[in-house]
């Protein structure tokens, strides 16, 4: 080979060379493209983790702060059905003790009655007896009367 024809494998090389520089360097901006945004999408993968994450945590809480609620609201319940139950022991101690208070009402009653029947007995009594004096009282004085007029004048 000659010096000319050198010349020319040599450009031919160094052309295919620089168009494989070109081609080299066209996908390595490819490349830089895609690795910015894989990047860009691990960001947003990142941010989004980050995110549910936080949302994950809340729920968390307000779980935590549900189930308090619940225990709370469960002891109140509970110590509403206690409450309940010693008004409902109270409210029969009541009823039992009004039962009683009712009998001796009945029992008041019917000694009243009685004792009513009685005093209108003695009062009838007592009328009759008191006419029975009465007409004894005008009997006597007719008779001291009769007495007066039959004695002698003194």
């Amino acid at each position: 080979m000659n010096g000319r024809a050198l010349t020319w494998v040599n450009a031919a090389g160094c052309g295919i060379l620089g168009l494989l520089l070109v081609v080299e360097w066209h996908k390595e901006r490819d490349l830089d493209v895609r690795i910015q945004e894989l990047e860009r999408s691990v960001l947003a993968a990142q941010d989004e983790t980050a995110a549910a994450r936080e949302r994950a945590d809340t729920l968390e809480h307000e779980q935590a702060m549900l189930k308090e609620s619940i225990d709370s609201l469960e002891n109140a319940l509970a110590a509403s059905g206690q409450a309940l139950a010693q008004r409902d022991t109270q409210l029969a101690d009541l009823n039992a003790e009004l039962a009683i208070d009712e009998q001796q009402i009945d029992t008041l009653e019917e000694q009243l009655k009685t004792w009513q029947d009685a005093v209108n007995q003695r009062d009838e009594r007592i009328r009759t007896l008191n006419t029975d004096l009465i007409n004894a009282r005008h009997r006597l004085d007719e008779t001291i009367a009769k007495l007066k007029a039959a004695a002698p004048a003194r």
